[in-house]
């Protein structure tokens, strides 16, 4: 299978679910103009059946296990509930 295009993102900027399919809203990080700090910037959206989801959702907790397994990332200890 051939790619025929290829979209950057910094993560996810908001996750919601509207007539059956979930939409996520992929955005950039961009320097702000008043510090030049980044800030989210929304900027192309995909529209996932609920299948769909499922499935990307499963596939991303495998590449997390992989991720981990390389020490590439590193699981947060659970949070303990606040008294």
């Amino acid at each position: 299978m051939a790619i025929e295009k290829e979209v950057y993102a910094d993560g996810i900027y908001q996750i919601h679910v509207l007539e059956n399919t979930i939409r996520l809203d992929l955005m950039r990080l961009q320097p702000s103009p008043e510090n030049n700090k980044p800030v989210p910037k929304p900027f192309e959206r995909v529209i996932l059946s609920p299948q769909g989801f499922l499935r990307t959702f499963e596939a991303m907790q495998q590449i997390c296990k992989q991720l981990e397994e390389h020490g590439i990332i590193r699981r947060n200890p659970p949070q303990e509930p606040e008294a």
